[in-house]
């Protein structure tokens, strides 16, 4: 494959032609220290060459490569989050969430997807993280904040079960309308959904939502074989991050869509798209997205990530 059967040496210089062939020269070119850490993380050995059974490993990340399962995953494009009660606009920081419909909505049009996903947030009445919920619960000594100062947005420590909640209005209570996605967002018919947050003391950010010690968004992904994870949605520099960082973790090659997003704060969102990068993730525009996913134009960075798991 790709000319990686051939005898001799298969040193870096051989490699780096492989890889231009896989990703094109300019893609290469950009990346070297990437292209040079790849090779190096199949060289076990540091011989300088790859062995039978490194050029083995090798083979698996190629063929991962060339043999993509592309899934979408819109994360939280719900009427609370756009219109209702957290409303990016209503944050002061310039966000507007219906700018995100029409980009997803030509992503989901245009994309040869091999599967679709939206996440929602899906909270019980009593959730931990609403405001309106504080009496219910006892705050920790360490809480800086008390129950008589708190107001929505500041940050408490609990006792039991004792975590650090950002304190939110009451939003995507599960079965209102403020859960729904919103009624401009195209749902394809073969697609699935992810509903996180519905453990009462638990807060989920990431539609990795682990549940008894496992998550069944990696479930479904690892069982239909997906190897590329593309995200997309509200908030970037909440959910989609997390979840981001998340996928990352599970091993799946991530990207997030940058202009199919929008966040609450902008200082925030820098932070986010930062350590997504830095993490092994893309940050993308959609028209790059779907090259990526149509064209069979192919990210050296979202390799990169993958050679670290894979060897």
């Amino acid at each position: 494959m790709f000319g990686i059967e051939a005898k001799g040496t298969f040193d870096y210089e051989r490699f780096r032609t492989l890889c231009v062939r896989l990703f094109d020269a300019d893609e290469v070119e950009q990346h070297e220290r990437r292209t040079r850490e790849i090779f190096e993380l199949f060289d076990a050995n540091a011989d300088g060459a790859l062995n039978e059974q490194e050029l083995h490993r090798c083979c698996n990340w190629i063929h991962a490569t060339v043999n993509p399962v592309n899934v979408l995953l819109v994360v939280d494009v719900q009427n609370d989050f756009i219109d209702g009660t957290l409303a990016l606009r209503q944050s002061g920081y310039g966000q507007e969430g219906l700018e995100v419909l029409e980009p997803i909505n030509r992503l989901l049009r245009d994309g040869r997807w091999d599967k679709v996903m939206y996440s929602l947030d899906w909270h019980p009445e009593n959730h931990i993280s609403f405001f309106d919920n504080l009496a219910m619960r006892e705050l920790h000594p360490e809480s800086k904040i008390t129950k008589e100062m708190a107001k929505p947005f500041d940050t408490v420590v609990f006792l039991q079960p004792h975590l650090t909640q950002t304190l939110w209005p009451k939003h995507c209570v599960m079965n209102t309308w403020g859960a729904e996605l919103h009624k401009d967002l195209l749902i394809l018919p073969s697609s699935e959904r992810i509903y996180k947050g519905q453990d009462p003391d638990k807060e989920s950010y990431s539609a990795f939502e682990n549940i008894d010690g496992s998550s069944k968004l990696d479930k479904i992904l690892s069982a239909f074989g997906t190897t590329h994870l593309y995200v997309c949605g509200l908030a970037l520099d909440i959910c989609v991050k997390e979840t981001c960082l998340d996928g990352l973790r599970f091993g799946y090659r991530v990207a997030v869509i940058d202009d199919c997003c929008r966040g609450v704060k902008p200082d925030d969102i820098t932070a986010a798209r930062k350590i997504i990068t830095e993490r092994g993730g893309l940050v993308e525009c959609s028209d790059r997205i779907l090259s990526l996913v149509n064209d069979g134009k192919r990210s050296l960075v979202m390799a990169h990530h993958a050679a670290k798991i894979t060897s």
